[in-house]
């Protein structure tokens, strides 16, 4: 957050869901969300897109392919989604919400309540973004959690969490921004409130965080994100990815990044290589799972 603006990260995200990649965006809602100057871009370039001036490739150019990865991102969690609510899930909790659409946009959601987490300054320009939206799902409840004096279960039992009941958990683009003990406290909070039927999709970035073997160059790009003020903390190999869910009880079911996410939405992984380090680890936790 600066000023009480969202993250830098947060922006560029929604941007990017916002704009799409072609046809139309993934996310109709994401103007909304968005501080006025980023939100006129955004307006600005839908206006200007056309076969004159192609303003959406453009941006996706300019973007190094961000805007492919987030929509492709986007897409293959919404299929993870909609997989755990056609098998009954009714709990949907949004780890580090920001500027997340989905409880506005996903009609899916009609008969799930979600429970949006996050610090209280974040949810501040959420809250008027949304004032006048009608929510898709059956129920959206902010929950405020100051992470340094409050716990997430705490405050989940506060606004109605059930824990006993299956839950969808969606933790995007936030571990690599967390050092690995408070990834390893929130995965043990995750596993404590996760009933038999539960579906986890977690984020991650491997340690490559560069496509390219260029001498330097994974020092030159934690020093942009530290720049911004967000550096990378929590880097972990797939195989450590695996291990971290499966200790709560899950079974991965699928893990990939933008080559396997295609199959869900238009974009270009060739486009996202320089986002390719991030990828997606879809997980259930099935009936038999060991402490149920």
């Amino acid at each position: 957050m600066r000023n009480g603006w969202p993250s830098l990260t947060a922006m560029a995200v929604a941007f990017g869901r916002g704009l799409g990649t072609e046809g139309a965006a993934p996310d109709p809602v994401a103007m909304r969300l968005l501080p006025h100057p980023v939100a006129a871009a955004l307006r600005a370039t839908q206006r200007l897109d056309g076969e004159q001036l192609p303003a959406r490739v453009v941006v996706r150019g300019l973007s190094l392919g961000m805007v492919d990865h987030v929509c492709l991102r986007t897409a293959a969690i919404d299929d993870a989604l909609r997989t755990a609510v056609a098998q009954g899930v009714r709990q949907l909790v949004i780890l580090g919400a920001g500027l997340d659409a989905r409880a506005y946009r996903m009609d899916e959601l009609a008969n799930v309540a979600v429970f949006e987490v996050d610090h209280p300054a974040t949810q501040a320009g959420k809250r008027e973004g949304v004032a006048a939206l009608a929510p898709a799902a059956a129920a959206v409840k902010f929950v405020a959690v100051d992470f340094e004096r409050q716990r997430v279960g705490d405050r989940l039992d506060e606004e109605g969490h059930i824990a006993a009941q299956p839950t969808a958990w969606i933790w995007e683009g936030v571990t690599p921004y967390l050092r690995p003990a408070a990834i390893r406290s929130t995965i043990a909070e995750i596993g404590t409130r996760s009933s038999a039927g539960s579906w986890l999709m977690m984020t991650y970035v491997v340690p490559e965080i560069v496509a390219w073997p260029l001498p330097g160059a994974r020092a030159v790009a934690r020093l942009a994100f530290r720049s911004l003020g967000e550096p990378l903390l929590g880097q972990m190999t797939t195989g450590a990815a695996a291990d971290l869910v499966s200790e709560i009880g899950f079974t991965v079911r699928r893990d990939g990044d933008a080559r396997q996410w295609a199959i869900f939405a238009p974009g270009s992984p060739r486009l996202a290589l320089p986002f390719r380090a991030e990828r997606l680890v879809v997980a259930h936790r099935e009936p038999s799972s060991p402490g149920l």
